[in-house]
């Protein structure tokens, strides 16, 4: 799926969030959004996936206006999107196993392929031993570990983590960067987070300050370590 964002602006508060993005996003893309706390990251993430509606501009699914789709074809289409939050997000009433059912049952997978989706993602992230637990038993890595299962269960061509890495150790980040990069296969990857670990390759860097797109391009040295000074 080709996203696009065309001249995005969104409020709230009576606080600008976004300002005039554009960018487009096309099909297999590999990509980390940049910036600082409050420089519209996770906007930008949850436009994207029509989870917040513009105060200007529009944004598209491969051409299609999703402010004009009907309420039923714009649940359609969002279900090719998998979404890690920065929270995990997850209900602390089920297992973490019954968690990562979620999204498989509201697609209507059958139950046994739904039980084996599943138990592959929970194992893949290092959570099949704790598969029968309940959240608030977790330590905030491993929920975050079972809130990416849960992303990944419906195997997304499109897939949005918010700062999929925050909280974890090295090792379990490098994982999770594995995960990921298996995961979107030949789909969309779009990570916005303070940095990458390298097991993660991004060809294309967005990065955002105040709201507003200030680079866009291949990653370069300068706009990780001293983006102000470069874009200056």
């Amino acid at each position: 799926m080709e996203l696009r964002a065309d001249r995005l602006s969104v409020r709230h508060g009576g606080r600008s969030l976004l300002q005039e993005v554009t960018c487009t996003l096309p099909p297999g893309s590999r990509v980390l959004v940049l910036g600082h706390s409050g420089a519209g990251k996770t906007t930008l993430l949850k436009a994207l996936a029509g989870l917040v509606t513009p105060a200007s501009g529009r944004v598209l699914w491969n051409g299609e206006d999703v402010a004009r789709l009907p309420p039923a074809g714009k649940r359609a289409r969002q279900a090719a999107f998998g979404m890690v939050f920065q929270t995990d997000a997850l209900f602390d009433s089920l297992t973490v196993r019954r968690n990562v059912l979620l999204p498989l049952e509201r697609r209507r997978v059958p139950r046994e392929e739904a039980e084996a989706r599943a138990d592959e993602v929970l194992r893949a992230v290092g959570l099949a031993e704790a598969a029968d637990a309940l959240p608030e038993r977790l330590s905030g890595g491993m929920r975050k570990r079972a809130g990416i299962a849960r992303a990944l269960a419906a195997s997304p061509t499109v897939l949005l983590a918010d700062d999929p890495f925050a909280g974890l150790d090295p090792g379990t980040a490098r994982q999770v960067a594995r995960v990921l990069l298996e995961v979107a296969g030949s789909g969309s990857l779009v990570v916005a987070a303070p940095e990458a670990p390298p097991e993660l390759p991004l060809s294309r860097w967005l990065y955002l300050r105040d709201g507003r797109l200030m680079y866009d391009g291949p990653p370069s040295p300068e706009v990780e370590t001293q983006p102000d000074e470069a874009l200056a």
